[in-house]
């Protein structure tokens, strides 16, 4: 994640806690404000933190993160570092809650140049110190000997001048062409809150309830303009080009889309219109629902039928 918590850190004595305390009702409400989480995805993770050891004024401070039951492991300590305050050395609900919420949202790019800042410190790799990683990995007594045989295997395909050096490029160049955006997608996928448990708070709505059949939401409705501009808004910070995909959207509509559109909420609302316009009739809520789950978009398939 290395720089990248620059987008999601709130600095020393500006955290929201300042104004609240988990004794207080209003903790997690304002928290998921602030996060621009659900109650629901704030709960959970409060949770969680709390496992992780937080004193009573919600904080893990530096000595209880040594505490915690990943700090023996070095790759979670790193990423516990991550979340830490640069004076304090504390890590607060809000920026665990910020930085879950990046990888959550954050494009495959960006997730895999913060996996390759994780393993040495943001710093080319080393032959020599790839293979240490592999060795922590590969945890079995019996895939030990590979570990030799794969770091040659990513090295040749990496390290194209043959350093024995790998760099931040070359690691998310070489993963992209290699494995296809649909495995690393599902590979990558963090979601705060599982799906599972997403569809059964959404059927305990009220307006989705019914004492007959389970009604389609969406049905046979077309999406408003509105409903479009939503959907844009959560899904542009992720990758909205799988969306497209699902959508039926060729690979020249998308690059068309790309080059006219100015920022990546623009692209993805106009990939939402293009995709209207094309369907014309036949332009479904249900066929935007499913393709926005199918694609891992859950969050914004649910708003967009509420």
């Amino acid at each position: 994640m290395g720089s990248f918590a620059s987008q999601f850190m709130t600095p020393d004595g500006e955290e929201i806690a300042q104004h609240t305390h988990p004794s207080k009702p209003n903790w997690i409400t304002v928290h998921a404000i602030t996060a621009e989480l659900s109650i629901a995805e704030t709960e959970r993770l409060w949770l969680r933190f709390q496992q992780l050891g937080c004193n009573r004024d919600g904080i893990i401070t530096e000595e209880l993160a040594g505490q915690t039951s990943v700090s023996s492991d070095a790759f979670s300590r790193n990423i516990l570092k991550k979340f830490t305050l640069s004076q304090t050395k504390n890590i607060t609900f809000e920026n665990f809650l910020r930085g879950l919420k990046w990888c959550e949202i954050a494009d495959l790019n960006d997730k895999l140049r913060g996996i390759f800042r994780l393993l040495n410190n943001g710093n080319p790799v080393p032959k020599t110190t790839f293979v240490k990683i592999l060795e922590r990995v590969y945890t079995n007594p019996n895939d030990k000997k590979d570990v030799q045989r794969v770091s040659d295997i990513v090295y040749k395909h990496m390290d194209k001048k043959n350093k024995a050096m790998m760099t931040e490029d070359q690691f998310v160049t070489g993963i992209r062409n290699v494995v296809p955006d649909d495995t690393l997608e599902d590979l990558l996928l963090f979601e705060v809150l599982p799906t599972y448990m997403k569809e059964r708070l959404h059927s305990q709505l009220p307006e989705f309830k019914s004492e007959g059949p389970t009604p389609d939401p969406g049905g046979r409705q077309i999406p408003s303009e509105a409903a479009l501009r939503q959907v844009a808004e959560k899904i542009h910070r992720r990758d909205w080009l799988r969306t497209a995909n699902k959508l039926g959207l060729t690979n020249e509509v998308v690059s068309e889309i790309k080059a006219n559109a100015s920022d990546s909420k623009q692209q993805a609302y106009t990939m939402l219109r293009r995709w209207k316009e094309q369907e014309g009739a036949h332009a479904y809520t249900s066929v935007l629902e499913r393709a926005l789950k199918d694609s891992g978009m859950t969050e914004a398939a649910y708003a967009l039928m509420l």
